[in-house]
């Protein structure tokens, strides 16, 4: 006998995974479905868009070690950097 520990602390044997998968099967089952998204979690709730810009082989290096020294992927990097420049030029020109 197996037991798996969920994240919410239940503890599933391979009793109760039988069980309900014979519940399932029957049609007497009355748990419910959770809707998951399979992939990478959305960026926000509005459509994404695709950049792509070149750079010489310097500065890819150097937003690679940033994005490293920072913890995150460089096109987390680079989607924030260019934000928080976007955001700074609006803003000066009103």
């Amino acid at each position: 006998m197996t037991d798996y520990k969920l994240t919410n602390g239940y503890v599933l044997t391979d009793e109760e995974i039988e069980r309900r998968a014979q519940e399932w099967e029957s049609g007497t089952w009355d748990g419910h479905l959770v809707a998951l998204r399979a992939g990478r979690p959305r960026l926000s709730h509005e459509p994404n868009a695709n950049l792509s810009f070149k750079c010489p082989e310097s500065g890819a290096e150097l937003i690679a070690r940033a994005a490293e020294a920072t913890g995150v992927k460089k096109s987390e990097f680079m989607r924030e950097a260019a934000l928080e420049k976007a955001l700074r030029v609006l803003a000066a020109t009103g």
